[in-house]
């Protein structure tokens, strides 16, 4: 079906992707464009914001400006409350009535899922922010995180920012020493270079002053990846740390899942979304060393799971959902919107 149009949206606090497909599964345009989180930017901004996108792919792809779409899904961080997502839709319906006929508005964390498991799965975000999800087969969610800088984010990459910056502080103030006496000067270097400062005190602006903005602090993280790429000890057990922490979810999230997902080939599916996953490499060792040593009890022992990174936008997604929604007989196409990152089996001591 040519004359039917779906359009998907995946929204970050710092970044959104478009897409927009024919009735076919073809992908008529892809486009990203500013963040549409509506906790950040207030509902109605937020939904200006998406009207604009949607309306800038039907450019894109050459199309008439004021065809209505069949149908819409929102993949979008900060929409966790289902009674917050069904006001979104409806107002998104009620400001914008041409923009689509349907629309469908859910956490950023179950498109991903939507894109890789026909069945259920996990999915860790860890872009700007953090976030964690299990979907069941019967549709039972199990969630842990997206609670924000100042509740969460975990292993995200502001999380990754605030430790280098919090450690670099307290050392420069004798309040804490750095870990193994590992030396700050790369770090403490890069983070004066990438907010522009010369002195500990500048730093209240960057936190507290009228300019501050959280994905601003977040994109030191590439520097110190950078830094842990070019060896230097401190950022490379900055990254090991977040490393400990994602794992943590998986082991969040795996008891909760139905035995149907654990038998999976692989074991648990986990998609993987965000800029962080990007540097699986500096990751692993503090990923496999908490899921190795830190366990509490039997029950949390994670046995066998499989991690994927989507090769398709997360928005993609968002059509899958909205598709699902409308019954629509949708090309689903899950073995190739994903490659396997690693596949991580629990080797038993007792054996």
């Amino acid at each position: 079906m040519t004359d039917v149009f779906f359009g998907g949206i995946e929204g970050g606090a710092s970044v959104s992707t478009v897409v927009l497909t024919n009735g076919n599964g073809d992908i008529l345009a892809e486009l990203k464009g500013e963040g549409t989180n509506p906790w950040i930017l207030g509902i109605e901004p937020c939904l200006s914001r998406v009207n604009d996108l949607i309306k800038e792919a039907l450019r894109k792809a050459d199309l008439n400006n004021d065809i209505k779409l069949n149908g819409l899904g929102l993949s979008l961080s900060g929409c966790e409350d289902q009674t917050f997502c069904k006001t979104f839709e409806n107002k998104l319906l009620e400001c914008y009535p041409d923009l689509t006929d349907e629309v469908i508005v859910v956490s950023d964390t179950l498109a991903p899922i939507a894109l890789a498991c026909e069945s259920g799965g996990a999915v860790i975000i860890s872009g700007t922010g953090s976030n964690s999800l299990l979907i069941n087969p019967d549709s039972s969610i199990k969630r842990c995180g997206g609670y924000g800088h100042l509740l969460g984010d975990e292993g995200s990459a502001y999380w990754i920012a605030y430790k280098s910056i919090k450690l670099c502080l307290d050392h420069l103030e004798d309040f804490n020493y750095v870990p193994n006496g590992y030396s700050i000067d790369r770090v403490w270097e890069a983070i004066k270079e990438h907010f522009n400062i010369d002195k500990v005190l500048d730093l209240l602006n960057v936190f507290y002053g009228e300019k501050k903005e959280k994905s601003e602090i977040a994109k030191l993280c590439k520097t110190i990846s950078e830094l842990a790429e070019d060896g230097d000890e401190l950022s490379l057990w900055i990254f090991s740390e977040a490393g400990k922490e994602l794992a943590k979810f998986i082991q969040s999230l795996y008891p909760g899942a139905d035995k149907m997902l654990h038998k999976e080939n692989g074991g648990l599916h986990v998609v993987c979304v965000g800029s962080v996953w990007k540097s699986w490499g500096l990751l692993k060792k503090g990923f496999m060393n908490q899921l190795d040593h830190h366990h509490n009890s039997q029950d949390t022992i994670v046995d066998e799971f499989t991690l994927l990174v989507l090769e398709k936008t997360v928005a993609l997604g968002g059509v899958y959902l909205i598709a699902k929604k409308l019954h629509y007989n949708f090309p689903y196409d899950y073995e190739h919107n994903y490659r396997i990152l690693f596949h991580y089996v629990h080797e038993r001591q007792d054996q």
